[in-house]
């Protein structure tokens, strides 16, 4: 008997052909197919959708952001009977027979450790692979274009979009952070995964292309992606409630830092929206270092 997938896909605002793309490719491979609609901009009664049989839609009222967003989707998984959950975002595209591969991968590689596993992740845009960054053993930082050879490497985290936990791991680690609403979910999940003594894989055998988003200011040198204010808040708050944990590896508290500094310098010096983008940077970091990350944090820029 085949393992029962819950694919989910959390949308924003999408463009209609790619995320019709997206749910064509996965409908015939998956046993259920969630979209989570946040802000109800897609009318399921209106084509295409109306067409796509089997299509379950949570039409939310405001966007939900991508961690209530995959709760919402765990909850079912659990409540439910499903095996795995795979989910994405609206930017992503994988292979045909994508989760046949990825379903096989683990029927043939993993043991009973295994939280999730991911697919390489190919850049539209360029073409070329997502690096691959962990800390090695003595705590260096270390980026690579590919994995090692082989169908499964284990990973320090893999991204939201192309993924496939299994619903022990989901009932095991518990919930998504719906308070964190999008910056690191992921990673803050699978950091937790890790720290129970489960492991997070991905594979090089399986590529899936995403659209990363492009950088397109300069500010000190650097190529700098120009986010809202509301996303900056995130950014910089959620990255102090990561430092804060006691779940994040060793060897990677250090290397949060020196990116967190940068986001505030540089995000703080881009032309538009100045004093929002200070105000965010104040707000997140206070919210950061004072605030309760497991707390539902209601505030928005």
């Amino acid at each position: 008997m085949s393992p029962r997938v819950l694919a989910c896909v959390v949308a924003y605002l999408p463009q209609a052909d790619r995320l019709a793309a997206l749910i064509e490719r996965l409908l015939p491979d998956v046993a259920g197919l969630l979209v989570i609609d946040n802000g109800q901009t897609i009318d399921p009664q209106a084509a295409p959708w109306n067409q796509m049989q089997g299509v379950q839609w949570y039409r939310a009222s405001r966007n939900l952001g991508m961690g209530a967003a995959l709760e919402i989707a765990r909850g079912r998984v659990l409540a439910e009977g499903y095996d795995f959950l795979l989910s994405f975002d609206q930017d992503s595209l994988p292979p045909p027979g994508y989760v046949p591969q990825l379903l096989g991968i683990w029927a043939r590689e993993a043991d009973a450790t295994w939280a999730a596993l991911g697919a390489a992740v190919v850049d539209e845009a360029t073409g070329a692979p997502l690096p691959v960054t962990r800390v090695d053993g003595r705590g260096g930082l270390v980026a690579s274009s590919a994995l090692v050879p082989g169908p499964a490497a284990a990973v320090d985290h893999v991204i939201t979009s192309g993924c496939l936990v299994a619903a022990p791991a989901l009932a095991a680690v518990g919930p998504f952070r719906a308070d964190w609403f999008i910056d690191l979910v992921d990673t803050e999940w699978c950091w937790r995964a890790r720290h129970r003594g489960l492991a997070v894989v991905q594979t090089g055998d399986v590529a899936m292309v995403h659209t990363i988003g492009r950088a397109g200011v300069r500010v000190l040198g650097r190529r700098v992606l120009a986010h809202a204010p509301a996303r900056v808040y995130f950014q910089v708050r959620n990255a102090l409630w990561l430092l804060r944990s006691r779940e994040v590896p060793a060897g990677w508290r250090r290397h949060l830092v020196a990116p967190l500094l940068r986001k505030v310098v540089l995000q703080a010096l881009l032309p538009d929206q100045r004093l929002a983008r200070w105000g965010a940077v104040a707000r997140g970091g206070w919210q950061g270092l004072v605030g309760r990350p497991d707390a539902q944090d209601r505030s928005r820029v």
